[in-house]
């Protein structure tokens, strides 16, 4: 073999270690094959599965039970022109670390709305597998090294947000989901795949003005430190309260800017997720739909 042949193979082979070693340095704890889902394997129309494309060729695919959970903010069917919040729960025992990938697609089957990354640290956007042309062009979101941990004991949950279509498309939106469950043997053997799919209906936004504010979602970006809240016209508040979607009570306080604002302050600044803001009136209970992203 001529030496500069030797050399660049050398070099080839020594790009691979330094690699491999930055990266287990970084996440000890996950191996490669957990940066993210293979690319286009959803099983969405003309694309491939996770077991289809290399990475669990011999796992099974079980579809449309009730492993995968996909919740919608709004608990319904029917999408608006607002920003809808997304939560992907799976829940399988003995499940050592989770994975995940979904792409929403119209009735063409085409890519359609836009993500919202709520957490960078666990979620992330993909693009299509440029050899499945059946794929082009669509958008994904699936899991990152730390994404597959469970939060508990054989569950997980993964939290973002869809926006919806701004070319004027009103037609029915599916969701596609392929989600992982592993036994963490850092082998493709002994997992198990659960495909599922949910379909939203556009349903257009109220025609007043004030019943659409209502049902917006307010964002709030974390590292800011405290969010102005606009009240109702001539409402005085008399308490605020926020919790997450499990109904566990996050810590804040507010004080009143003037007579139409006040201000709200996070104790824990690396909250982030889908909540809800629960406003004592002196009309009554007003509550609004919120989301806290980091940069």
């Amino acid at each position: 073999m001529p030496a500069s042949i030797r050399h660049i193979t050398a070099v080839f082979f020594l790009v691979i270690a330094i690699t491999i070693a930055i990266s287990n340095e970084k996440y000890p704890e996950f191996p490669l094959k957990s940066t993210a889902a293979h690319e286009s394997s959803t099983g969405a129309p003309g694309e491939l599965t996770c077991a289809q494309s290399g990475c669990h060729e011999i796992s099974k695919i079980v579809r449309d039970d009730t492993t995968n959970a996909l919740l919608f903010f709004d608990a319904d069917s029917t999408y608006g022109d607002s920003m809808e919040g997304v939560t992907l729960r799976v829940r399988k025992e003995d499940c050592k670390k989770f994975g995940f990938q979904i792409v929403c697609l119209d009735t063409l089957m085409k890519n359609v709305g836009s993500w919202v990354l709520l957490n960078k640290e666990r979620v992330q956007m993909q693009s299509a597998d440029f050899s499945v042309p059946g794929a082009n062009g669509r958008k994904y979101l699936t899991h990152t090294y730390k994404g597959t941990i469970p939060q508990s004991t054989g569950e997980i949950f993964w939290e973002f947000s869809w926006l919806p279509p701004l070319n004027g498309y009103k037609g029915a939106v599916t969701f596609y989901v392929m989600t992982n469950c592993t036994n963490n043997d850092n082998t493709n053997s002994g997992d198990a795949l659960y495909a599922s799919k949910h379909t939203l209906r556009h349903q257009s936004s109220p025609t007043f003005i004030s019943e659409e504010k209502k049902n917006q979602i307010i964002s709030f970006q974390t590292t800011q430190g405290s969010w102005s809240l606009p009240l109702p016209m001539e409402e005085r508040m008399t308490s605020l309260e926020i919790c997450d979607l499990s109904g566990k009570y996050i810590s804040c306080t507010w004080e009143s800017k003037n007579k139409s604002e006040i201000e709200i302050s996070l104790e824990n600044q690396r909250f982030h997720g889908l909540a809800i803001i629960k406003m004592s009136m002196q009309s009554g209970l007003l509550l609004k739909k919120a989301v806290f992203f980091h940069d």
